[in-house]
């Protein structure tokens, strides 16, 4: 199959993403991504509030915590976190950890990980990777509101300060994201490469539930 994602960087958490599949092509069922996190690299508390994400380490250890239990995750090995349940991910070795990660349903999740990633490469943010601008603060997180929730501050606060800031950027033109942080390639382009080679570790996708491999538009096969 061919990559029609370039990979993105999170500098903020240190996670490199390429999407295989998104809402676009499985029509809202899935998405799903080549994952590596970088030694050290941290996702902070959040939750998805209308999808489950599973998470498929294939090489290296990530430390996963949801709610009051904590996993850490080797080769081969798969966690789902439930919609709604806070979570976050550290790497705390001194390697790369690879994976595959995937959210059921799709909503619009690549869009969201395409605005962080450039909201982190490209404007000043917190050291998790929020916006340091009140507005792109409201227009992102308010705008994606159906996809990720921060913890912090109180969601019942969030829903309060956000939807105002957001109003604001709307009329100063401050968009939850930019055209330059989509990752679809243009049409015409060539295909990108590969994040890395997933058919070395075809075995572990088989048993983690992936027998059609990462590209099928359906989600993970629960085993």
């Amino acid at each position: 199959m061919s990559n029609r994602y370039r990979t993105t960087f999170n500098p903020a958490t240190g996670e490199h993403i390429q999407y295989t599949v998104t809402g676009r092509e499985s029509g809202g069922a899935v998405v799903r991504y080549r994952w590596t996190s970088d030694p050290g690299g941290t996702i902070v508390d959040h939750t998805h509030p209308g999808c489950a994400e599973t998470f498929t380490i294939l090489e290296g250890e990530a430390t996963l915590t949801m709610g009051n239990e904590r996993v850490v995750l080797g080769p081969g090995e798969t966690a789902v976190v439930p919609p709604g349940v806070v979570h976050s991910e550290r790497n705390a070795t001194g390697l790369i950890v690879r994976g595959i990660v995937e959210l059921d349903p799709a909503s619009e999740t690549a869009e969201l990980h395409d605005a962080l990633a450039g909201i982190s490469s490209d404007l000043p943010h917190t050291p998790q990777g929020a916006p340091k601008s009140p507005l792109q603060l409201g227009a992102t997180f308010w705008g994606f509101r159906n996809d990720i929730r921060a913890t912090t501050p109180p969601i019942w606060l969030q829903n309060i300060f956000l939807p105002i800031l957001a109003g604001v950027a709307g009329i100063a033109g401050v968009h939850r994201s930019r055209p330059e942080w989509d990752s679809r390639l243009p049409d015409g382009a060539p295909d990108a490469p590969s994040l890395f080679d997933e058919s070395q570790y075809a075995e572990l996708l088989g048993k983690a539930g992936y027998p059609d491999g990462i590209y099928s538009p359906k989600p993970r096969q629960r085993p």
